[in-house]
This record gives structure tokens, C-alpha cells and sequence, in this order.
């Protein structure tokens, strides 16, 4: 997900921002339920401008399972970035240019299809 950034035009209304709020507590609770986590996330009021989530509080295992989850994901690499990442950097040590930047097209366009 991505931050959100606002541009000269006029800020979003409240409305926009509930509406953003319940649809990112939506995704969420879905994420965790997926997880096995049993949280329930409800959408917050808009304050100075942002969208808020919130949540009630959580037991300590779960919040140890949410953390230990992110780390997984956090740490984890998709084995095709992995596997082009190392088709580029030998590219480079060899000064193929060619297929480095083959490789960093290969990387731009599983990118976007996957991630």
C-alpha cells in the first residue's frame, strides 16, 4: 500500500477519507483473517486531514505472531527478484551491459505484473 500524497489540488473531504478508512480496515481484517489472526479493525474518524484504522487491544501472543508474520514478509524475497537480481550483478561483474540491462527490463515489467 501506498502512502498517500495530495498535490495543489484541494485536500480529500471527510468522506473520502472514511471511505479510504474502511476500505484499508477492510483489506486488513482480510490479511489478518487470512493469517489466522482474530482481530477486529474498524475504520477511524478523519483527523488534520488523514484516514485512520484502528484497533482494539490485542493480546500479546497475537501481537508477537503480527510482528514475527512482518518480519517473515519483510525479510523474505520473491525468488524471481532474487533469481534477476543475480542475472544482473553477474551481468555487471562481466560488463555485459546488454543483458544488464535486460535484466533490470525483466525486473521493471515481474514487478509490475507481480508485485
Amino acid at each position: 500500500m501506498v502512502p498517500l500524497t495530495y498535490s495543489a489540488s484541494p485536500p480529500p473531504s471527510d468522506a473520502d477519507l472514511r471511505r479510504l478508512s474502511a476500505q484499508t480496515a477492510g483489506e486488513l481484517q482480510s490479511v489478518c483473517r487470512d493469517h489466522g489472526w482474530a482481530l477486529h479493525i474498524t475504520a477511524g474518524e478523519p483527523a488534520n486531514g488523514s484516514a485512520y484504522v484502528q484497533f482494539p487491544p490485542l493480546r500479546v501472543d497475537v501481537a508477537q505472531e503480527i510482528v514475527a508474520g512482518l518480519r517473515r514478509l519483510l525479510n523474505n524475497r520473491c525468488a524471481e527478484c532474487t533469481a534477476i537480481k543475480r542475472r544482473r550483478a553477474q551481468a555487471i561483474r562481466d560488463k555485459d551491459m546488454t543483458t544488464a540491462a535486460a535484466a533490470a527490463t525483466a525486473m521493471g515489467r515481474h514487478q509490475r505484473a507481480v508485485h
